[in-house]
């Protein structure tokens, strides 16, 4: 039996280091504030910087800080920021797979939808993810890698090879944080003046565009019904489920056209677990529970933040209507 890599296992001097560091192949440091500080409690530090104010305010010395180390305390464990973004990124994307874990294995059309979902979710709780630059190692740490397994428990019985497999979870990733993007830009954006909404109106009337005059002028282009508005988070939100959906609805039903299409393909059936792969198998999914527990747990701080933040804004508000209310009630000075 091939021996699997894990916690012990040295690694070879051509592996990277940030797949060492991930895997949990490299061992702490010896010195310095080793019982204070691990890799898991500094990426979710980071993570949490993150949430709160972009990845540019993810620093070394901003990440130290937390703990009140100092910065080179910290690259005894993380190498670079450029290594802290990319386990930020396998951490928080990581997340994707726990809507998937609630479907059951013979509905890949439910299992893909979850899928598709759950990244969309995880991009919204995490918007950063999107200003990084992924490298090819990424894809080799062990969040993304659970992810991908979960991912294809959830298309067991999709009638294709396992390649085809991977290629239908690119396309789905791929629409996702498409999706999260466009997102992102369209709630980021300011009001489209009067003066240059009437402007593009008419150099389309003039242009020649006959197929997109009409969504023009009626404003569906512009998506926006009151003319210089600036976009409603809560619309914007509203629309992109909207979008989510169909887009749902287009990628399985254009999946279901496309199985039917294709030639069988044949797909090597895997031998049965002897008692040791058994094993293997039965930690490996206790594992991924407990990941699914502590992204559970982040997500429960996450909206407990946020829940703060809309008191404080409603009490604020309650605050202005009571004395926008007293003042009114005032009687006009002579």
């Amino acid at each position: 039996m091939t021996s699997r890599p894990g916690r012990g296992t040295m690694p070879d001097s051509s592996t990277p280091r940030i797949l060492a560091l991930a895997w949990g192949l490299e061992a702490a440091p010896q010195r310095g504030p080793k019982r204070e500080l691990s890799l898991e409690r500094i990426v979710d530090a980071a993570i949490e910087i993150a949430d709160a104010e972009g990845i540019a305010a993810v620093t070394m010395q901003r990440v130290a800080k937390v703990f009140g180390f100092s910065t080179m305390a910290l690259y005894r464990y993380v190498s670079t920021k450029d290594d802290l973004h990319q386990l930020m990124f396998d951490a928080a994307l990581s997340e994707s797979s726990a809507p998937i874990a609630t479907v059951d294995d013979d509905d890949w059309r439910a299992g893909l939808g979850a899928l598709l979902r759950g990244l969309v979710a995880a991009y919204r709780a995490h918007p950063w993810a999107l200003d990084i630059s992924l490298t090819p190692d990424v894809h080799f740490m062990p969040g993304q890698m659970r992810f991908v397994d979960t991912s294809l428990r959830a298309m067991r019985d999709l009638p294709v090879s396992g390649p085809t497999k991977l290629g239908v979870l690119v396309v789905v990733s791929a629409f996702a944080r498409g999706l999260a993007a466009v997102e992102r830009e369209v709630l980021a954006g300011t009001a489209l003046q009067p003066e240059i909404r009437a402007l593009i109106e008419e150099a389309v009337r003039t242009a020649g565009l006959p197929d997109l005059r009409p969504l023009v002028a009626s404003g569906a282009y512009f998506d926006d019904e009151s003319r210089g508005a600036a976009p409603d988070p809560a619309v914007a939100v509203t629309e992109a489920n909207a979008i989510l959906d169909f887009g749902a609805q287009v990628l399985l039903a254009g999946l279901d056209v496309v199985i039917e299409q294709m030639p069988p393909e044949s797909d090597e059936v895997a031998p049965p677990l002897d008692p040791v792969e058994q094993l293997e198998a039965a930690e490996a999914e206790l594992v991924r529970h407990r990941e699914l527990r502590k992204q559970a747990q982040r997500r429960v701080q996450q909206l407990e933040r946020e829940e703060a933040a809309l008191q404080k804004a409603r009490d604020r508000a309650k605050e202005l209507a009571k004395a926008h209310a007293k003042f009114a009630a005032k009687p006009d000075a002579d």
